[in-house]
C-alpha cells in the first residue's frame, strides 16, 4: 500500500498517515465554513457535527471492519439532513435514491472484508492475493466518488438537500470514495491490472459526457453537481493511472475540489435566496445589481476550470501528465473534457453576470457570506505555495 513517508501513525485501532490528516484537516475546515455560512445552524448542528465526526474518525481506522461500520453510518446523519432540511417533496425520493446506490454496491466490501477476517489494512496484501473478484471489492469507492454509470444518486441528493447538505456532501463525502480507493486498490493491483483500461476508458467517456451534459444544464445546483462527476472521473483515472504522479494529483483534486464545490454551492444558495428560482436561464444582470457576489462567482468559476494561481491547476496538470504517461491515445478525451468543463463555465458566468436583469429581489445581510467565501479561496491559493505539503508519497 502507498503511505507516507512523511508522516505515519498507527497502532490496533487508528491509522493516520499524511493523506488522511489531509482529508480529516479538510474535514474540519469544511465543517467550520458550513457552519459559519447557515442561517439554520440551530436546525442542522445537530447533523453536521455527527457527519463531521464520523468523518474524521474514518479516516483514521486502521482496522477494515471499522472503516466500513464508519463509512456507512455517515449515511444515516446525511439522509436525515436531505429529507428533514430539504424543502421539495422529492427529497424522500433523493434519500432513498442515495441510500440504495451506496448501500447496496458497499454489499461486496463487507463480505469481502467478513471473509478476509483481517485487523488492520497494512496485513491485507496476502490476504487480497486469494481475492478473485476485485472490482466487487471497490464497487462500493466507485458509487461513493461516484464513476459514471453510478452517479445518477448524486444529481438528486445535491438538488434536493440544503445548502449545508449539499456544502458537505461536495467537500467531503465525495472523497470517502476516493479515499477508499488509495486505500486498497494498491493493495489489490496484482488483481485487478486487467481492469485499467475498462477503468480508464469508462472515467474519461463519462468526465467528457458530464460536461456535455452540463451544458444543457437549467438547474444551476444540478449544474454543478455534474460538474462535480466529471471531476471526479479526471480522479478515477488518475488513481488508476497506478502512479505517484497520479495519487498525488487525486488528492490534490479532491482538496481542490472540495473547498471550490462547496463555495459554488453557498453561491447558487445565494442566488436563490434573493430571486428565489435556480433556474439558469432567468439570471439575468447580477453584475449590475450585485457586483460583489459577480467577482465570487468569477473566482470560483475560474477555480472549476482549474485557472491559476490555485491548486487547482496544479492538481489538473499532475491528472493529466499520469493519464498521458498511461496512454498517449487518451490526449484526445483530456482535451475534449477540458474544453467542455470551460465552456459550461464560461457560458454560465457570462449568462449570469451580463444581459438585462428583470426580475425583482431582495437584498441580504451579506458579511458573514463574504467571510465564507474568503475562507474557501484562501487555502485553495495558499496550498499553491506550500507544495511540500502536498506532496503524500
Amino acid at each position: 500500500m502507498f503511505l507516507s513517508s512523511n508522516l505515519s501513525f498507527n497502532n490496533s485501532l487508528m491509522f493516520m498517515d499524511h493523506m488522511s490528516l489531509i482529508l480529516i484537516l479538510l474535514s474540519i475546515i469544511s465543517t467550520i465554513l458550513i457552519l459559519i455560512s447557515t442561517t439554520t445552524l440551530s436546525e442542522i448542528k445537530w447533523t453536521i457535527i455527527p457527519i463531521s465526526m464520523i468523518l474524521i474518525l474514518t479516516f483514521s481506522m486502521n482496522n477494515p471492519f471499522n472503516f466500513y461500520i464508519l463509512f456507512e453510518l455517515v449515511l444515516i446523519p446525511t439522509m436525515i439532513l436531505i429529507t428533514k432540511s430539504g424543502a421539495q417533496p422529492e427529497r424522500l425520493q433523493a434519500g432513498i435514491y442515495m441510500m440504495i446506490y451506496t448501500i447496496t454496491a458497499s454489499l461486496p466490501l463487507l463480505i469481502s472484508i467478513i471473509t478476509m477476517n483481517n485487523s488492520s489494512f497494512l496485513m491485507m496484501n496476502t490476504l487480497l492475493m486469494k481475492f478473485n473478484f476485485p472490482i466487487l471489492l471497490m464497487m462500493a469507492f466507485l458509487v461513493k466518488m461516484p464513476m459514471f454509470f453510478t452517479h445518477l444518486w448524486l444529481p438528486k441528493a445535491h438538488v434536493e438537500a440544503p445548502l449545508e447538505g449539499s456544502m458537505i456532501l461536495a467537500a467531503v463525502l465525495l472523497k470517502l470514495g476516493g479515499y477508499g480507493l488509495l486505500r486498497f486498490l494498491p493493495i489489490c493491483f496484482h488483481k485487478c491490472s486487467y481492469l485499467n483500461p475498462w477503468m480508464m476508458s469508462i472515467s474519461l467517456i463519462g468526465a467528457t459526457a458530464t460536461s456535455l451534459n452540463c451544458i444543457r444544464q437549467k438547474d444551476l445546483k444540478s449544474l454543478i453537481a455534474y460538474s462535480s462527476v466529471a471531476h471526479m472521473g479526471f480522479v478515477l483515472a488518475s488513481i488508476y493511472s497506478i502512479n505517484l504522479i497520479g495519487m498525488n494529483g487525486a488528492i490534490m483534486m479532491m482538496i481542490a475540489h472540495g473547498l471550490s464545490s462547496s463555495a459554488l454551492f453557498l453561491l447558487v444558495n445565494d442566488l436563490y435566496s434573493k430571486y428565489h428560482t435556480r433556474n439558469i436561464s432567468l439570471f439575468k444582470g447580477i453584475l449590475t445589481m450585485t457586483p460583489n457576489i459577480t467577482f465570487w462567482w468569477f473566482m470560483f468559476m475560474a477555480t472549476n476550470i482549474s485557472a491559476p494561481p490555485t491548486i487547482n491547476t496544479i492538481s489538473e496538470m499532475l491528472i493529466m501528465s499520469s493519464i498521458i504517461f498511461w496512454s498517449k491515445k487518451t490526449i484526445m478525451m483530456i482535451f475534449m473534457t477540458s474544453i467542455m468543463g470551460a465552456a459550461f463555465s464560461m457560458s454560465l458566468f457570462i449568462n449570469i453576470s451580463h444581459n438585462k436583469n428583470e426580475m425583482s429581489y431582495s437584498m441580504q445581510s451579506m458579511q458573514k457570506i463574504f467571510l465564507s467565501f474568503f475562507l474557501h479561496l484562501i487555502p485553495l491559493i495558499i496550498l499553491i505555495t506550500k507544495m511540500e505539503t502536498m506532496i503524500m508519497y
